[in-house]
């Protein structure tokens, strides 16, 4: 083989891989809380997995509040992460994380800060876990990571309306 041939496919092939390395990193991570508010009964167990990752079975303590991250799967159609919970003998398996809830952030961030500041915030999602069941809402907190036109005052997270979404 020519030596000669070989150096446009390296320069793809490296070019390539470094944009997949740029993309991974910034759309890469997401955050998802459980909060549990059922006061003064025992803890709820769950557990919460989705394709490469697995908690394994864990205990969230009344008042306790658990941070969960994890990479987006970049390469595949949709990343889902999903988890199991336990409380006594009730039980509830459901998405904490799809597509779909990141559009629903999106609305609800551009709706709080309007248009133009909407991309200046990042959000996180908080599961809020009830004696009546599971409630939800995003999270938003600035994000001067990649945006020039994000330098803001300080400001303190906002969040849109917890809103109830499952039932034991």
């Amino acid at each position: 083989m020519n030596y000669h041939h070989s150096k446009p496919f390296n320069y793809i092939f490296i070019t390539t891989l470094l944009i997949i390395i740029t993309i991974t990193q910034v759309y890469g991570d997401f955050h998802f809380y459980l909060k549990n508010e059922i006061w003064r009964h025992s803890p709820v167990t769950y557990r919460c997995q989705s394709g490469s990752s697995d908690t394994g079975i864990r205990k969230l303590n009344p008042g306790q509040t658990l941070d969960y991250k994890f990479k987006m799967d970049f390469f595949s159609i949709e990343t889902l992460y999903f988890c199991h919970f336990y409380f006594k003998r009730k039980d509830k398996v459901f998405d904490v994380y799809k597509s779909s809830i990141e559009k629903e952030c999106a609305i609800a961030r551009r709706r709080i800060y309007g248009p133009s500041l909407g991309d200046c915030f990042s959000y996180h999602v908080e599961w809020v876990i009830r004696k009546d069941g599971f409630y939800k809402h995003c999270v938003f907190f600035k994000n001067n990571d990649f945006f020039d036109s994000c330098v803001l005052p300080p400001m303190p997270p906002k969040s849109s309306p917890l809103q109830k979404v499952y039932s034991w």
